[in-house]
C-alpha cells in the first residue's frame, strides 16, 4: 500500500497494488482509505507468477523489496514484462550487497550480529532478520540481476545502488 500511496501524485489514473497476502492487501487497503484514494488505487489479490491481468494492460510497474520473494524469479519476471505495455517500464528497489570497502565490510557486520540482535530485541524473533540478510546475501544483484532482466527481453536496463549499495533500483524497459 505504501508504493501505491507513494505513486498517487504520478497523476495515474489507476493504480493496482498486488500480493499474495490478503492481509498485507487490508492493512494497505487500511492506509489508502485514510489517505481517501481508494477512486485511485486498488487492491488486488494475486500471485507475482500468474498475474491477473491482460497482456500489454499497464503502462509501468513497480516493485518494492518483493522479487527476493518470488518463488520463481524468471517467471515472476516474465509475467511483469507479459503484462506491460510496449514501451512500458519496469522499475524494482530490492536489497543488494555493498561491493566496495568499506562499505561491504561494514554491511556484513551489521547484517550478521547488529540486526539480528535488534531484530530479537524488537520483535522476539532473531530468525526473520537473519531470513532476510541471508536472503538478501544470495539474490543476484547489479550486474547479475541486469543479465536476468536482459535474458528475459527487457532493453534500457539500468541498476542504481542506494544507500552505499545495501539496496538498488533497477530501471528496464519492454
Amino acid at each position: 500500500g505504501d508504493l501505491a500511496i507513494a505513486l498517487a501524485p504520478t497523476g495515474a489514473e489507476k493504480i493496482i497494488g498486488l500480493d499474495l497476502s490478503p492481509g498485507m492487501l487490508e492493512v494497505g487497503k487500511e492506509k489508502v482509505s485514510r489517505k481517501k484514494l481508494q477512486d485511485t488505487i486498488e487492491m488486488v489479490v494475486g500471485d507475482s507468477e500468474n498475474l491477473p491481468f491482460e497482456d500489454n494492460s499497464f503502462d509501468a510497474v513497480t516493485v518494492a523489496f518483493g522479487v527476493r520473494n518470488f518463488e520463481n524469479l524468471e517467471k515472476g519476471l516474465e509475467e511483469i514484462r507479459r503484462v506491460l505495455k510496449k514501451g512500458g517500464n519496469l522499475v524494482i528497489l530490492e536489497t543488494s550487497v555493498p561491493t566496495k570497502t568499506p562499505f561491504k565490510q561494514g554491511y556484513r557486520i551489521y547484517t550478521k550480529y547488529i540486526l539480528p540482535l535488534i531484530g530479537k530485541i524488537f520483535s522476539k524473533d532473531r530468525s526473520a532478520y537473519s531470513y532476510l540478510c541471508e536472503s538478501a546475501s544470495v539474490f543476484p544483484h547489479g550486474q547479475a540481476f541486469n543479465n536476468i532482466l536482459a535474458k528475459i527481453g527487457f532493453i534500457g536496463i539500468e541498476n542504481k545502488p542506494q544507500t552505499f549499495g545495501a539496496a538498488s533500483i533497477y530501471v528496464a524497459t519492454k
